[in-house]
Order: structure tokens, then sequence, then C-alpha cells
């Protein structure tokens, strides 16, 4: 916002509704008339704007056509000059209605505010529409295009959170719709504008949320904005706020802050930090509040100091060094000699051990970025200029070398296009190709070069703060101490605070009611990054995020795109900060503890991303989203930059937020997204086989190998401890190609064993999944010639169901196996039985299979193998039961319907292995081993309490009982391990 002295060069529109008809649901307002009336005279006399800049609506003034012409017109006004500050202000009922389908809104409702003819008829048989928050959005992203961002929007209503007003002395500013909003209202004001690159937003959410201004507003969407008498209650508070403040210093987040409510998003380029100064310990420490490592401030960072805002037109108190960073605040140490200095001249805050005053920095001292410049460009007068003295540029942080290997990023010089060019050289970066240029100036190179500083800064560093929390988060009122409602202790349990959250990746698709979901599988695999591949096929398609929040405390996430391909970094989702009722609650974190937020496809008022190569000339872009999560809410707006062949303004650092709901934690997590040119590739299919050792599986395998390569010893394309996987051709004219995998089964009743086997299992198909690999058919072999069905069998049949779940289970095939042995059949083919000798072990082995079959239900299908001498054999005695060999089978199982496994399913979306339902299984087994423990330890405990003190077998008996304890901690362990997030892909 300007000061006085620029103040001419404002311009506002002010609108103030008091007056709708309650038969449309709205009742009159008593504050908003005279609440535009304040805001109107405050510009005048605090900012000495003519009144021929400004533009009053008022009551009867206010309809919908004209706001909405008065918004166009600001951005036609030719007294307008590009970056001039620009007001918007609003005070009126607000309301929302149901969002029509073909918006494509990426919540069920759209926010409105209320013009004086809202629910009027026009005259004809049409109803007057609010104007929803999409509008406005479209008017104010137009505005800035032609106006510059200058913008600010302060909203006075009710449902105004995403921006786009009881008892007799209180009104709410707000109402019902009851309404249906058509598709096609204000269709001819939603233009599409071009995108650049990247991680970019689709034109058709182009203008869903409000991008292109600081919005101010009076509550979230789902709360009320309150009048007090004859004001708003946000008014009043902004008013008192700015009251006697120096408007040409104050930040948004100063102003909040003045108003005791949470930040904005958008920092000021001048930001004014809180500092106090305190003793302790015998230090006299200086704290600056606002200026941490999630601001980017590093140890040795220069803050000068004054005694207020009124202030900084002098020369500072002092100049001070920081020793300290926290994670939202830095600490300086001063000596007796400047702390002296301040306090003959500070002002007592309200605690008479504390100074209160205001800092700026100054110097950050941020690690210099190595670059290489080529002799030729040194040679230059463009690079010659950079460090010339009295042209008014900053310093850069920069070390030049002539060694391609001692550097992050190269300049090299086109002289066909007189252009100067980027090349990366970091081994991590190498493949990616930089196709922007600037021309070879001064000024264009020291922007580069400052717009490369600020890049690679903000990429390299990490939250080494995580180390040494400032303190615990307090605990939750009327909550106990304890595991259930305890915090995460970094220092205790030596975990980072952004290993407790997760970042999913999912590609979008449209429901039957033209919502996008969520489709397929988690596209960041387990963690470790998003590879993706776009063609024709995908190049347009949407792609959403899901942030998991697995601490015991509500944070508040920041997610941010760096594009490697042109140094950009792009905000894709900041919680907007609003005001609570009547301007004196904190805002609520948007992500709550054990909660997930989805971004893109949700209410969280983010749109979905297009990740696509932007450069016809690159096959290759890399980049990472970096994922901030802080328990107290920080301005992180000035991290983004544009493509470094846009003009840049320096880097900016945000302003102060004093107060804190919770201790100052904050993390950084990062997924790297490799995006490759190319063509649509087929899954490959996978068929699993499964069955425990004597079972036939190993037969089975043998015979298949015979079938396809002549030999017994088929060659696993990959192995590990548990699983084999054999990529195989099947013979024939189209040569049908799959992967053929050896899963592992229970082996005995151990439940430690079942852990390992479960793990692998889940770990392996899980990960399958996220590659896009899905099961298509599962095998279980079964030895139908066991004497009887025993325990471990049940355990495995169980396992089988788990696996594929009550929808898949069509495409599970139980092939018994050793149907040859019982019969005798080929064991002596010299001496053959007869048929009624091999009656009977038929019948057993029928009648096995009959069990079987009721004991997985309706679905399943069951094949017959054995080793038969030849095919005359084999039909003998499985008759058409027979799968006719491994090859038929399998080529068989192909035809498969595909249908989703339960267990590759529930491993991405829980991401923890007691989230699906062969972990809970297990876990409730191992509920009942520890219990089983229990028991046994006490028996043991009254055996030793009974037992004369020199028995002989007291001893052993103290052995038994030391390891039922040991068994129990260690099944503890394993019940928490399997419970945690990620344990679904750690074997």
């Amino acid at each position: 916002m300007a000061s006085s002295s620029t103040g001419s060069r404002l311009f506002a529109l002010i609108i103030g509704i008091d007056d709708y008809t309650e038969e449309f649901g709205f009742p009159k307002l008593k504050g908003a008339v005279r609440d535009a009336g304040r805001i109107r005279n405050w510009l005048i006399s605090d900012f000495s704007v003519p009144p021929s800049q400004i533009k009053d609506l008022r009551d009867k003034e206010a309809t919908r056509n004209a706001i909405i012409e008065a918004l166009k017109g600001l951005a036609t006004d030719e007294r307008i000059q590009r970056d001039d500050p620009i007001l918007i202000y609003y005070a009126g009922h607000g309301t929302e209605a149901p969002a029509p389908k073909r918006w494509r809104w990426d919540s069920p409702q759209i926010q409105m505010i209320a013009p004086w003819d809202f629910k009027r008829r026009d005259g004809s048989s049409r109803i007057t529409q609010g104007i929803p928050d999409r509008t406005l959005g479209v008017l104010l992203t137009k505005l800035a295009a032609e106006k510059g961002n200058n913008i600010t929007v302060i909203l006075d209503s009710c449902h105004s959170g995403s921006g786009t007003r009881s008892d007799s002395d209180t009104r709410v500013r707000g109402g019902p719709c009851e309404v249906d909003i058509p598709a096609e209202l204000d269709e001819d004001l939603v233009l599409q504008v071009p995108s650049h690159r990247g991680a970019r937003v689709p034109d058709k959410f182009r203008h869903h949320g409000l991008r292109s201004h600081v919005l101010l507003a009076a509550c979230a969407p789902h709360e009320r904005a309150h009048e007090v008498k004859t004001s708003g209650a946000f008014t009043e508070a902004l008013l008192g706020a700015l009251k006697g403040a120096n408007t040409a210093e104050l930040t948004y987040e100063g102003l909040i802050e003045r108003m005791e409510i949470l930040p904005s998003k958008v920092a000021n380029t001048k930001p004014v930090l809180n500092a106090t100064l305190k003793k302790i310990k015998n230090k006299l420490e200086l704290t600056i509040a606002g200026a941490g490592a999630i601001h980017g401030i590093s140890t040795g960072s220069e803050f000068a100091i004054w005694n207020s805002r009124s202030d900084l037109d002098k020369e500072p108190l002092a100049i001070v060094t920081v020793g300290k960073v926290k994670g939202h605040e830095s600490v300086a140490t001063l000596s007796e000699s400047v702390a002296t200095l301040i306090k003959s001249v500070a002002t007592p805050s309200k605690k008479p051990e504390a100074i209160s005053l205001v800092a700026q920095i100054k110097h950050n001292p941020m690690p210099k970025l190595s670059i290489h410049v080529p002799k030729a460009i040194q040679s230059m007068q463009c690079f010659g200029d950079l460090f010339s003295e009295g042209e008014g540029r900053r310093p850069l942080e920069i070390t030049v070398t002539e060694d391609k290997t001692l550097a992050s990023i190269g300049l090299t010089y086109l002289d066909e296009l007189d252009e100067i060019g980027f090349e990366l050289l970091k081994p991590k970066d190498q493949g990616q190709k930089i196709r922007h240029t600037i021309d070879p100036t001064a000024e264009d190179l020291h922007g580069a070069l400052e717009h490369l500083c600020h890049y690679y800064y903000h990429r390299d560093r990490t939250a080494e703060i995580e180390k040494e929390p400032e303190r615990e988060p307090e605990k939750e009122p009327g909550k106990e101490s304890g595991k259930e409602s305890g915090t995460v202790v970094i220092g205790k349990d030596k975990t980072p605070f952004s290993s407790k959250f997760t970042i999913d990746v999912f590609t979008l698709e449209e429901n039957d009611e033209e919502i996008y979901v969520p489709s397929g599988p988690n596209l960041n695999i387990q963690g470790t990054g998003v590879e993706l591949t776009v063609g024709p096929h995908n190049e347009e398609d949407l792609y959403g995020f899901r942030i998991t929040n697995n601490t015991n405390f509500p944070v508040f996430p920041y997610l941010f795109y760096f594009d490697n391909s042109d140094f950009s970094i792009t905000p894709i989702y900041q919680p907007v900060a609003v005001a609570q009722n009547g301007a004196k609650e904190l805002s609520i974190p948007s992500l709550p503890e054990h909660e997930s937020l989805a971004i893109g496809y949700g209410s969280a008022g983010a749109t979905p991303q297009n990740l696509a190569i932007s450069n016809v000339n690159l096959d290759l872009e890399q980049g990472h989203l970096y994922l901030y999560v802080s328990t107290r809410h920080v301005d992180l707006s000035f991290l983004k930059k544009g493509p470094i062949s846009q003009k840049t303004r320096g880097f900016k650092k945000p302003d102060s937020l004093a107060r804190r709901p919770l201790a100052p934690i904050w993390g950084l997590l990062t997924v790297p997204i490799v995006i490759k040119r190319g063509g649509e590739s087929t899954p490959t299919r996978m068929i699993g086989i499964i069955g425990s050792k004597s079972n036939g599986k190993n037969a089975f395998l043998e015979e298949l190998s015979m079938s396809l390569c002549g030999n017994t010893s088929l060659k696993p394309s990959f192995k590990n401890a548990f699983i084999k996987e054999y990529n195989i051709t099947l013979p024939g004219p189209n040569e049908e190609s799959l992967t053929l995998v050896d899963l592992p089964a229970f082996e005995d009743n151990n439940v430690y064993n079942h852990v390992s086997v479960l793990k692998a299992i889940v770990a392996y198909l899980g990960t399958q999944y996220q590659k896009g690999r899905q099961l298509l058919s599962l095998v279980w072999c079964y030895n139908i010639s066991k004497p009887r069905f025993t325990i471990v069998d049940g355990e495995n049949l169980n396992l089988v169901k788990d696996i594929s779940g009550p929808e898949a289970i069509k495409n599970v095939t139980v092939l018994t196996t050793n149907w040859n042995k019982g019969a005798g059949v080929g064991a002596n083919p010299a001496k053959p039985r007869t048929v009624a000798a091999v009656a009977s072990p038929l019948q057993r082995y029928e009648k096995a299979e009959s069990q079987l079959e009721a004991l997985f239900g309706a679905g399943v299908k069951l094949k017959r193998f054995g080793t038969f001498p030849d095919s005359a054999a084999r039909e003998v005695t499985l008759g058409s039961t027979s799968t006719g060999g491994p090859v038929e089978l399998i080529r068989s199982l192909l035809l498969s319907e595909e249908k989703m496994f339960q267990v590759q399913r529930e491993a991405c979306e829980t991401r923890k292995l007691a989230g699906t339902t062969a972990g809970s299984r297990l876990r409730e087994k191992l509920e009942t081993e520890i219990k089983k423990k229990d028991k046994e330890i006490q028996e043991l405990d009254k055996e030793l309490e009974d037992m004369p003190k020199d028995d002989t077998e007291r001893n052993a008996i103290q052995e038994e009982k030391d390891e039922a304890k040991q068994d129990i901690s260690r099944w503890k362990g394993t019940l928490y391990n399997i419970d945690l997030v990620g344990s679904a892909f750690t074997v």
C-alpha cells in the first residue's frame, strides 16, 4: 500500500451495501455503507487520494452489472499506470452455492458476494445472480495483466475466504443463496490466457483462485463475518490497526499482526521485523521474529535495529549479527556496550525485563554460488560493469571459475544470436538443457545471476533447524500426556520433522459427476520421486497432490515447484490466512494432525497442475516439488520466481509474525520430478504364483521352463531373498510377453516369520503398482496329495484371499498339484495300476478339492497339475480339469478381466503394512501371541512365587520368563513398526 506521499497515485473502488431485501433471505445491514465511507475518508485524509480517483458504489448503485463494469473500468482507466496501487473494498452480504459441474471446480461450493439486486428479477424471467469468486478471479487477473499486481482486495463479508458478512447488536454479513448457478454465468468474461511451462495451471483453471493480488478477508469460507452495532468487526479492526501506523513501511503481515490475526499471502518489499531484547542466562539476546531458517536466513546475517517504525528514516541504533538461527526467528547476542546504547533510547515493552524494537535485514551471507564464466564473457563489457562501483547494484553472492568441475552453473555465449545462455554443470542436473537466454547487458546479467543465486540457495538448502527444535509443541488442552496424545519429539526419536509427512502424486480424471478425482497409483514411488513419460497420449493430463501429516499437531503446508529448465519457482499451494470472527482469533492450520490435504482435486483452494515439457526443443525437464511445513503461518511468497529470461526484481525477504500458537517447528521435504518426452508404453502384465515348499510350485516352474527353453533352469530377471521375477514370452504367432512373479508363502506357524513374508509381498506388489504394473492373476499351488489340510495351509489360504480381495478373487486360480503321486501314475510306467486301483486316491483328492472350493467361496477357479509321462496319462487321471500344461495355463490367465488386487490398492492408499487387510490379520495374530505370553509370564511368576529360593529349577524358569518378555518386547516393536507410514514399502 502506498504512503501519503504517493497517495495521489492510488485508485480505489469502494462498495458498501446495507439496503438488502429481507424477502430474499438477506436482512438489512447497519454498518456496511458506514464502513465504506470510513475507508473512503481514510484514503483521502491519510493518503491524500483525490476523490476523483475513488469510485463509490452504495446500495442501489451497487448492482451486479455496476460492480462488474467498475472492475472492468479499472483495467481500462488510462489514468492508472502500471504498478500504481489499486484498492478494492467490499462490505455487504456474501453467500455460497453449489458450483456448476461444467466449471470443474475443486470444491462442491462456490463463494459469492451479493450485489444490491441479488435474487431480483432483471425485467425478464431471469434472476440476478451473485458475483462468484471465479468471476472476480477473471476480472482481477485481467486487471493485473493491464495494470500490474499492486492490488489489494478487502472483503468484509461471509464466505469471502476464497475471495474471490445472533444477537441484537451483532449481525451476520451473509445469507442463503437458494438459487441454481447457471453454468454459462459470465462465460464471456472467462478468457483463456497462455501459460509458459513445466508444472503449470491448465487453461481452464486459469482464473480459479486469486493469484494476482493480496486478499484480506473477514473470515474463512466456512465461517461468518459479523457487524457489531454499526460497523463490521473486520473493518473496525482494520482501521484500528492502520491508525497511527507508518504505511510507508507497514507490510501486509505487519498490518495483520496489528489486527491480531495471521498474515496475508504477499510479502512487502521492505519488511520491518519485530525484535525483543531480553536477558537470558546472564546474556543479552536480541530475538528477531519472522527471520528464521524457513525464511532463508543464515548464521552471520546482519540486521539494523531501531526503536520503532517511526524511526526508520533515522540512523539505526546498531547493526547486529545473528549467531543462532531457529525455525522462525534469529537470535543475536549483544555486547554490554551495544545493549546499553539500545536501552538508553528504547521504550520498554509491557514486560519490564524486555525491550521491543524493530529490525530490517541488511545482509544475508548466503553460500556463494560457483559459476563457470568462459573468457569470452569475462572479456565483455557487461561482465566488467557488474563489479563497477557507483552503479547501485547489490553485491552478488557468486564465485567465478574457469573450471567447469568446480561450478554449479555455467554461462555460455551464443555468438550467432549475441546472447548469453546457461549450462547446468552439477552431475545430478546434467542432461537438462536450458533454452532461455538473456541480452549481454550488465542489467540483464546482474538480474540473471541474482536470480540464479536465489534459485540455487533455496533449492539446495536443507532444514537444518530440525536437529535442534526450540521446544515441543504444547499439549492440547484436555488431553493427557502419553503415546496417544504425545507430540513429535525430534530430539528424542532422532526423526526429522519433515519425515513425518508424505507427498502423493496422482493423475486426475473426471468421474461421472464431472468432478476430478485421483486415478491410478501414487506416482511418487516410495517417496523417491516421479518419473513421467509424456507424449501425445497424456500431455494434457492433470495431476493432483495429497499431503499427509503424521504428527500429533496441525501444520501449515506450502508446496512449490522448482523447475531446472528455466530456474522458475512456482507456488502450487499456500494456505491463505484470513481474519476470524471479530478479527480476534488465530487462523486455523489447513492440515490437521493425522489427516491429509488434497491439492488440485479437493477444496484446499489450489488447482490441478499439468506436468508437461514446455519447450518443443527439449526432450527432458527436471524439477523438484518442495514441501515446507510449519507449525506457524509464514509468508513464503518471496520464493516465487518466473523464468530466468523474465525481468526480475531481486531477492525479497518476508515480514515477521510475533504471535506463536505453537513451538515454531518447520521442515522441508523434496520430491524429484523427471519429465521425459516419449510415446505411450504398455505396462508389463504380471501373473503371480505363490505356494509353500512341497506344494508343487517348483515342479510347475520346472515344467514351464522345459516348455519355453528346453531346460529346467529358467533365469530370473530379478530376485531378492523372497521374490523372483521371470520375464517370459509365450511361443506362438503373437509372442505374448509377461512377468511371472514367484511369491513366498508361510512355511510354519511362527508369527515372526509371517511378518517377514508379508512385508516382502506387500512391499513388492505395492511398489510395482506405483510403477504402473498391476497384478493380473494369482496362482496358488496346493499339494492335493497331502493327508490333511494343515493350520499353515489355512494361513496361506487367508493370505491369498487377503491379497486378492473380493473383487479380484475371480482372478485367483487354485492349482492343485501332485495328482500323479497318490494315483501312482507315472511312478512305475512299466507296471501301470488298474483304473479300479487308482479310483480310491482320486476320490480322496476330489473331495479335498471340493473342500478347497468351499473354503474360497464362489469365483475362484480350480485347475489340476501333475507330472505325467505324456498327455494321454494326464488325460486319464485329470480329465477336463487338467491345465493342459503350464504354458496353456499361463496363456489362459492372460485373458482374465483386469481387476484391482486388494493388497496393491491398500498399500498405496495407506502406506502402512497394518493398513492392508493382510497386515490387519497379522496384527491380530501378534496381539493374540502377546496375550498368550502375558498369561504365560503370570503363570511363571506364580510358579516362582511358590518355589523355594534354593530350588535348582528356579534359574531355568526365570530364563523362560525372560525369553517370554523378550518375545513380547519384539512383538510390540513389530506392532509399532507395521503401523508406521512407509511400512508397506519396507522389507
